[in-house]
């Protein structure tokens, strides 16, 4: 996405929120890395107030009250003490993403990007972020679409012609 709107010259102008398996501090340094203006986060605050993932949510049965309507399961959430669980996870969260930034030498989460974050590879190795995902230039895709340059990525050329603006159904791909 960050991608795509850097190519596009659009980028100062749609802002890209993350959620999904945001937990840590390092969650939502690697998102911001990969382009998100901000995060969302329910998980860890779910395991915060006491959730132990019973998946029984949509049920009305949850084993910890957390999620039920059920005034008998609710007694298990003891609100004040819950509450103070809820703030020291969310205080730890941010000092933590603090630190991870200061490390790296930066003053804001907004600086942190690909070069900032080292990934796992086959064979125990490891390569910055930077190096798995190759970055477009601003308003590289609008020149590619023009002919004005070669596509910056063989994605982009295979996925491109197939884009629709009216619907999310792809185009049929364009012969080769």
């Amino acid at each position: 996405m960050h991608n795509t709107l850097v190519g596009l010259n659009l980028r100062d102008k749609v802002r890209i929120g993350a959620a999904g398996r945001i937990v840590s501090a390092f969650d939502i340094a690697r998102a911001m890395a990969l382009g998100a203006d901000w995060c969302n986060s329910a998980r860890g605050f779910m395991f915060a107030l006491g959730c132990i993932q019973a998946q029984a949510c949509h049920t009305g049965h949850c084993p910890t009250g957390v999620t039920t309507q059920d005034p008998v399961r609710q007694q298990a959430l003891v609100v004040p003490d819950k509450a103070e669980r809820v703030f020291n996870f969310h205080q730890n969260t941010l000092h933590a993403l603090q630190e991870l930034v200061q490390a790296a030498g930066l003053r804001h989460p907004r600086e942190i990007t690909t070069r900032h974050i080292v990934r796992r590879t086959p064979g125990d190795r490891v390569t910055l972020l930077a190096n798995c995902l190759p970055t477009v230039q601003p308003g590289e895709l609008l020149a590619a679409e023009r002919g004005e340059r070669p596509w910056p990525q063989p994605v982009y050329e295979l996925y491109w012609p197939m884009a629709r603006t009216d619907s999310f159904s792809p185009r049929e791909p364009m012969p080769a």
